[in-house]
């Protein structure tokens, strides 16, 4: 067989193509995916969000914005830790860990304001927050 300049081309375009591909993540799922939630029947001023590099809850919260707003009736539901986070707007709190959940113990269900109003509580007592009410608004950039 008779090596042309087209096929080391070829080659070497093949090699680079395989190699490229073998990180399986792009950029945004590396850097994690940030989603805002909102509680129903409060404003916009109850909005918070959670910011996460975990394929389920990727999924979820993106196939629950699929569906029409009325029908997203997974919230979120785990530990949450002091400070924003980075992500969680002006919240004095931010989740450690979430998952989407059908439902939760009544203990931790609340709206963020509640859990604003009492850190010490929630971070202390509660440690984690579930609530019933809120749904997955919108993907943030």
């Amino acid at each position: 067989m008779r090596h042309t300049p087209y096929m080391h081309a070829l080659a070497l375009a093949l090699a680079v193509s395989a190699i490229g591909g073998c990180g399986g993540d792009d950029s945004a799922q590396s850097d994690g995916v940030t989603f805002a939630f909102r509680m129903r029947g409060q404003d916009a001023s109850e909005e918070f969000r959670i910011r996460t590099d975990d394929a389920v809850f990727i999924e979820k919260a993106r196939a629950q914005l699929r569906l029409p707003q009325d029908r997203r009736f997974l919230f979120p539901a785990g530990p949450i830790a002091a400070g924003n986070g980075g992500v969680n707007l002006a919240w004095g709190w931010h989740y450690s860990d979430a998952d989407l959940a059908e439902m939760s113990i009544e203990l931790c269900d609340g709206r963020p304001s509640m859990v604003q109003a009492d850190l010490v509580y929630w971070l202390g007592t509660v440690k984690r927050f579930c609530p019933w009410g809120a749904y997955v608004h919108a993907e943030v950039a």
